[in-house]
């Protein structure tokens, strides 16, 4: 096999084509085949060399589709109320997003049960849905809210989002009270939906939303990808 340096040889030739604009931001990468010829290196040599500059952020694979030069970051505020839009628009990206699923379920994580009263149902509304960014998916979310609070939600959401629902129409200014971050590796189901492979690194996000009294309303669990996002949090 060959050795550490030849690994960031072969690196350092990749980053360099990254950096001078050979392969401009959202393109995809030769084949591993071709790029293992351009580079005379070896199958194992590459593959270390790629999976060190997915591991900085510079590249990302897709499912059956290969290597991509990563896209700039979006910097993202959890805590803020403005929404996916508006935050992707005023960074000069195009978003787009949809839902998957609007749902009354039974079964869901633990950490949503704080949504639940005594004398509840057990059930919760489950939303489901992906964000993108310059036509790349960068996260998948599920949404969870108490049906007895907001009756009717999933059939009113519509296009809109949830703030503005929430506002409109059962008159609650929600905002963020706690969050949660932590590194995860995305599952098969969560790459099915916003691409990658199995294992691929991304960032989970908790984030619990209330209203003026303080009560928790509304959970989303977020699924970003690693190479997509920088957080940040104004104090």
């Amino acid at each position: 096999m060959d050795n550490v340096s030849t690994v960031e040889v072969a690196k350092e030739k990749l980053d360099r084509w990254l950096q001078n604009g050979t392969i401009i931001a959202g393109a995809k990468l030769p084949s591993e085949r071709e790029l293992e010829e351009l580079l005379g290196v070896k199958r194992m040599t590459l593959r270390q060399a790629l999976l060190n500059l997915e591991s900085e952020s510079k590249i990302f694979r897709k499912d059956r589709k290969g290597w991509f030069v990563a896209l700039p970051r979006f910097i993202y505020n959890p805590k803020s109320s403005a929404s996916f839009k508006l935050a992707a628009l005023e960074q000069g990206r195009e978003p787009s997003w949809d839902f998957i699923e609007k749902s009354l379920v039974s079964s869901y994580p633990a950490v949503v049960e704080s949504l639940l009263e005594e004398g509840d149902s057990g059930e919760l509304y489950r939303i489901t849905g992906w964000g993108a960014l310059d036509n790349h998916k960068v996260f998948y979310h599920e949404t969870f809210i108490n049906p007895r609070i907001a009756q009717g939600f999933i059939d009113k959401l519509g296009h809109d989002s949830f703030s503005h629902l929430w506002e409109e129409e059962y008159k609650k200014k929600i905002v963020t009270q706690r969050l949660a971050f932590r590194p995860i590796r995305m599952s098969g189901d969560v790459c099915k939906i916003i691409g990658g492979s199995v294992g691929t690194p991304a960032i989970l996000v908790e984030k619990y939303r209330a209203d003026s009294n303080k009560n928790i309303i509304q959970i989303d669990i977020e699924y970003w990808r690693f190479e997509s996002v920088d957080f940040f949090i104004n104090l």
